[in-house]
């Protein structure tokens, strides 16, 4: 599905990402609080779902093109996401990272 036609609201896992009212909820209707930085990224991989998306462009969207060779910023705020959104963040099954440091989400 094209980015431009990604519904609303997705799925993942548990959650309830509203991208319209950029808000998280989960079970129970509890809201959960992402920083900008982990929301931009979730956005971007939520947009683009089951498309790898490469570690380049994340940075280079997120923090700028100067910040292109920061990995380490990635492999911090991924892992929190996946602590606030999978059920085993050990585990992911919708954040999922790829050999080679790309990205994708898988619904």
């Amino acid at each position: 599905m094209p980015a431009d036609q990604v519904s609303p609201i997705v799925q993942v896992g548990d959650y309830a990402v509203d991208l319209v009212r950029k808000t998280v909820s989960g079970p129970g209707e509890v809201a959960v609080h992402l920083t900008p930085i982990e929301w931009e990224l979730l956005e971007i991989l939520l947009r683009n779902p089951v498309t790898l998306v490469t570690q380049r462009r994340l940075l280079a969207q997120v923090w700028g093109p100067n910040h292109v060779k920061e990995t380490n910023y990635l492999r911090v705020y991924m892992a929190s996401l996946r602590r606030e959104l999978e059920r085993e963040p050990a585990r992911p099954q919708h954040l999922i990272t790829e050999p080679g440091m790309d990205h994708r989400f898988e619904p």
